[in-house]
C-alpha cells in the first residue's frame, strides 16, 4: 500500500493508521494507530497489502484489540 496514513472506522469511532519507517528489506511494515490523538498501539502489516486487505487487517486488529466486537468507550 502507498498511503503512508489511513483512516479506519470501528463501531462509529476514527481510528488514524500511520506509516512508520521499516529497513528497505523488510518484507513486514509498523503502523501507528491512534484513537483522537492517543496512541493505542501498532499494528505489523505485509508491505505488499493492497488498500482493501489493509482495511480488513485494520478493523480486524482493532476488533482483536478493544473487546471482540464490543464497542470501545
Amino acid at each position: 500500500m502507498r498511503a503512508r496514513s489511513r483512516s479506519l472506522t470501528w463501531h462509529g469511532q476514527t481510528f488514524r493508521f500511520e506509516y512508520t519507517p521499516a529497513p528497505r528489506d523488510a518484507r513486514t511494515s509498523l503502523w501507528a494507530v491512534s484513537r483522537r490523538g492517543e496512541f493505542i498501539g501498532m499494528m505489523a502489516c505485509s508491505t505488499e497489502v493492497t488498500t482493501k486487505d489493509f482495511d480488513v487487517r485494520g478493523l480486524g486488529w482493532l476488533d482483536d484489540l478493544l473487546g471482540g466486537g464490543k464497542p470501545a468507550r
